[in-house]
């Protein structure tokens, strides 16, 4: 091969992988309106184990005597959690916080019917000081596939922010993906193709799909450092994959 050809054949090749990454950008524009269609209407049902979590997720609600208290739902995007809590918890409020104004459009139509015990603000995690949030006693406090969007201090940041928000005894549940450390890469990608064989992706191909859209998970031992940082007691309750569940409790 020629240098000249050599040189275009590269040039090609980058091109390929600029189209691809800015095509999966576009179809992860959390803040655009199709994007914020797509992901309701599908409601995360092609990640094999959504509805396990989101069950560990309103079992754990249920059995921290909410009350009238508040939970705050940390990327409340179109409202399907929060729906699921609000009819779980009868006499709870749920405030939904959520950087995207489609999201919360689609949102404010799903949890229209629960009137007052609704609040949905906007507002972006990489900045938590800056959100206002009502003076409400919370009492719970829950995040959906929204910390991989932030940055590992981002992460920290909020999970210590919502810490001094949540009352004494208050609960924490994380559901995200972790990061998976690279000497077990490998072995990891094979786990993949067990657990979830429904997807024609490699894990090589996801991780860089994922990568491209600008997510960055942190690994899951990271994640309780820093919430044992912010004075939580934590520990992984739930693990399918990379897909964990992640608890903490504020001492009493």
């Amino acid at each position: 091969m020629t240098n000249a050809l050599w040189r275009h054949t590269g040039t090609l090749a980058q091109a390929t992988v600029d189209f691809r990454d800015g095509m999966v950008a576009q179809m992860h524009d959390w803040k655009g309106h199709e994007t914020a269609m797509s992901w309701n209407a599908s409601g995360g049902g092609e990640l094999p184990t959504r509805a396990e979590q989101q069950d560990v997720l309103l079992a754990l609600l249920a059995a921290s005597e909410i009350g009238d208290g508040a939970v705050l739902d940390l990327g409340v995007g179109s409202g399907l959690v929060a729906e699921a809590v609000l009819d779980a918890l009868p006499n709870s409020q749920v405030v939904g916080v959520d950087f995207s104004d489609a999201m919360l459009d689609l949102a404010g139509e799903r949890l229209s019917r629960f009137g007052s015990r609704v609040r949905l603000l906007a507002g972006d995690l990489s900045e938590p000081d800056a959100i206002g949030l009502p003076d409400l006693p919370y009492r719970a406090a829950f995040s959906i596939q929204t910390m991989h969007h932030l940055s590992d201090a981002e992460k920290a940041a909020t999970f210590a922010w919502t810490a001094t928000l949540l009352a004494p005894g208050g609960l924490i549940v994380i559901i995200d993906r972790v990061k998976v450390d690279a000497p077990l890469f490998r072995d990891w990608a094979v786990v993949w193709r067990r657990l979830d064989s429904r997807t024609p992706q490699t894990y090589v191909e996801h991780v860089e799909e994922l990568t491209a859209a600008g997510d960055r998970p942190a690994r899951l031992q990271d994640q309780l450092a820093w919430m044992e940082m912010a004075g939580l007691d934590a520990s992984c309750f739930h693990l399918y994959g990379n897909r964990a569940v992640i608890v903490a409790r504020k001492p009493q």
